[in-house]
């Protein structure tokens, strides 16, 4: 034992076949990492009826998801790692120490089979895997690598296999409840100008992310609830969610941006970024809104479906909106500022 890892050697009599994602870059092995995510995103959706909602990340620097207990508000960041299915009654998996960034992050391990995952799962966060795995060095690279049996009573990591059936209540905590569906909403007819203008708001808050390294960018996977772009600080492992809203200006000078408060979820971790479109100009304003999720009801006007801010970005006189109005050229750095500071939002009122 050294330094809490224990070190071993690959067994003589094994191949080294290495893990299928980690070590390899040929594109028949990615895409069955690939299509093994895409099975494990699929069992936390439909195990967990709605409650769990997966964020998948723009760069692949690390983190293949994250996922956002609804129950709870938490954000897990998720690694997977996957075999092709074999008939002996074990399987290993060898993965790069580069490639395990963040020892809170949760590691989901097994096999993949035609019909889809193999019966049970390899659940553990990464701190752990690290400290129990076998330590060594590969082609000149440090590796972690494990070796699990099917049978339970035969494995060292016994205490971390699942039933595949089981996945999401793992995440959650406690069995999934069924909830009942809300009605439908009134179908209203759709509004490409509007669409355009949301996915170009959206697009222009990325690359203003994108520009401070510090930050993972996630997408959600389906797009269902509040957040629409999720934030990770690499530095701090903390999240910071957050929902655009674009709008023109009126007659007056006036954006009115809607928030529907069916899909309105108040969270110390949720924030709204309102940018306006000048078109004239082309491009946004320079000044934009920046709350947290919790301050939107006594801000905003209360409409039937929707709350409203009235916000002008080119007004000199003082409003209500001052204290959340900033440069959008800062919009990284604020946001950075937002995740290292956890749920405060002092840190930004005096930014």
């Amino acid at each position: 034992m050294e330094g809490g890892r224990r070190r071993g050697r690959w067994p003589a009599d094994r191949p080294m076949t290495p893990d299928i994602e980690d070590l390899s870059e040929h594109p028949d092995t990615l895409a069955s990492g690939q299509a093994m995510e895409f099975r494990v995103w699929t069992e936390l959706i439909q195990q967990s009826r709605g409650m769990l909602h997966v964020f998948l990340p723009l760069l692949d620097r690390g983190l293949d998801a994250v996922v956002h207990r609804l129950t709870g508000g938490t954000y897990t960041a998720v690694q997977v790692k996957g075999r092709a299915a074999n008939s002996v009654h074990s399987f290993e998996i060898m993965i790069p120490a580069s490639k395990l960034v963040d020892d809170r992050a949760l590691l989901i391990a097994g096999q993949l089979a035609d019909d889809g995952l193999g019966p049970e799962l390899l659940v553990v966060d990464e701190g752990a895997f690290k400290r129990l795995a076998a330590h060594d060095v590969f082609r000149g690279e440090e590796i972690y690598w494990a070796i699990f049996s099917r049978d339970p009573e035969l494995s060292r990591w016994r205490e971390y296999m699942i039933p595949k059936e089981k996945l999401a209540e793992r995440l959650l905590g406690t069995p999934p409840t069924l909830v009942e569906a809300a009605a439908p909403e009134s179908t209203e007819p759709v509004d490409r100008h509007n669409q355009w203008l949301g996915f170009l708001g959206e697009s222009e808050v990325i690359r203003r992310l994108a520009e401070n390294p510090r930050l993972d960018l996630f997408r959600p996977y389906p797009d269902l609830e509040m957040v629409e772009l999720l934030v990770r600080d690499r530095d701090t492992g903390r999240f910071v969610g957050l929902q655009v809203k674009t709008a023109l200006p009126a007659r007056y000078g006036e954006a009115h941006f809607r928030v529907r408060k069916a899909t309105f979820v108040p969270s110390p971790t949720t924030w709204i970024v309102a940018l306006a479109w000048i078109e004239e100009e082309g491009q946004f304003s320079g000044d934009c809104l920046l709350m947290p999720s919790q301050d939107l009801p006594a801000i905003a006007v209360e409409g039937d479906d929707r709350w409203v801010l009235d916000f002008n970005p080119a007004h000199p006189e003082p409003t209500r909106f001052d204290t959340y109005r900033r440069n959008l050229a800062d919009l990284g750095r604020l946001v950075a500022q937002i995740a290292s500071d956890g749920e405060s939002s002092e840190l930004i009122d005096g930014a």
